[in-house]
């Protein structure tokens, strides 16, 4: 099951209406049984921060609500980034049965840098000012060194677009939420600087930008073996003017 999260009754009309597809209400409007053994989620702000992370808290929080053995995630405006649409349960088990996940909207990163920043880092940093200290600092404290992939890697697997096994599910919970619950309550220059987007990507996101890049970055600490699925994006050209460099942190092989 594929469960495309969306936020208000009127995102309905946008819902892919066959399996392996089903819709997810991200807020208590559209979804009763959301605050369900996650009473973070009964908190507007948390809901903002977390968006699709919201179903996955409360999906492996609930285990009775998903019984099968494979689960992924999309949002209502999946068509805005990416064509691919599965066209039923077997097309999802038969491509997964080539790698460890799948994911629908890769992103090409060579020849990424950003003020000395390469890969992952430097074009997350480009959207998101301040974000690569504060994934750093937020691994750091929690004793995870940062690998070089963080780096290096060419291609990764962007936005909350992506089907693994639910036990592959479970390990990235048990891995990534206390990262994201501590974040949730972190003071931090990152959690206050304006986004380069807009007032729709102000402080409220930032910790679902981070929440994104956790996923790539476990993966990639993982060594799963993606499958990429549909076009491959590439980076739009960035720069930082001369003098304010951002400096790789505690990278490790």
């Amino acid at each position: 099951m594929i469960y495309q999260c969306y936020f208000d009754a009127a995102h309905r009309s946008r819902l892919f209406s066959h399996a392996p597809y089903v819709g997810f209400g991200l807020e208590p409007e559209v979804n009763a049984q959301l605050t369900r053994n996650c009473p973070e989620l009964a908190d507007p702000r948390v809901r903002m921060a977390l968006a699709e992370y919201g179903a996955m808290l409360h999906i492996w929080r609930n285990p009775d609500r998903h019984t099968e053995p494979w689960i992924g995630f999309t949002s209502y405006r999946q068509l805005e980034k990416t064509p691919v649409v599965f066209s039923g349960v077997a097309e999802v088990e038969r491509l997964l049965a080539g790698g460890d996940y799948l994911s629908w909207y890769v992103w090409d990163l060579a020849g990424v840098n950003y003020g000395g920043l390469t890969g992952l880092a430097g074009h997350s940093e480009a959207n998101h000012p301040g974000i690569h200290d504060f994934i750093v600092d937020v691994l750091t404290e929690a004793g995870i060194e940062v690998s070089s992939r963080f780096y290096l890697e060419r291609f990764v697997p962007y936005a909350n677009y992506w089907v693994m096994s639910t036990e592959h599910f479970v390990r990235y919970m048990n891995w990534s939420w206390p990262l994201v619950s501590r974040s949730l309550l972190m003071s931090h220059p990152y959690l206050d600087l304006p986004s380069p987007k807009g007032p729709r990507d102000n402080k409220a996101r930032a910790v679902g930008y981070f929440m994104e890049r956790l996923f790539i970055l476990w993966v990639l600490r993982e060594r799963l073996r993606g499958v990429g699925l549909g076009p491959v994006f590439g980076h739009a050209s960035v720069s930082r003017p001369v003098g304010s460099e951002v400096r790789q942190r505690s990278v490790v092989e």
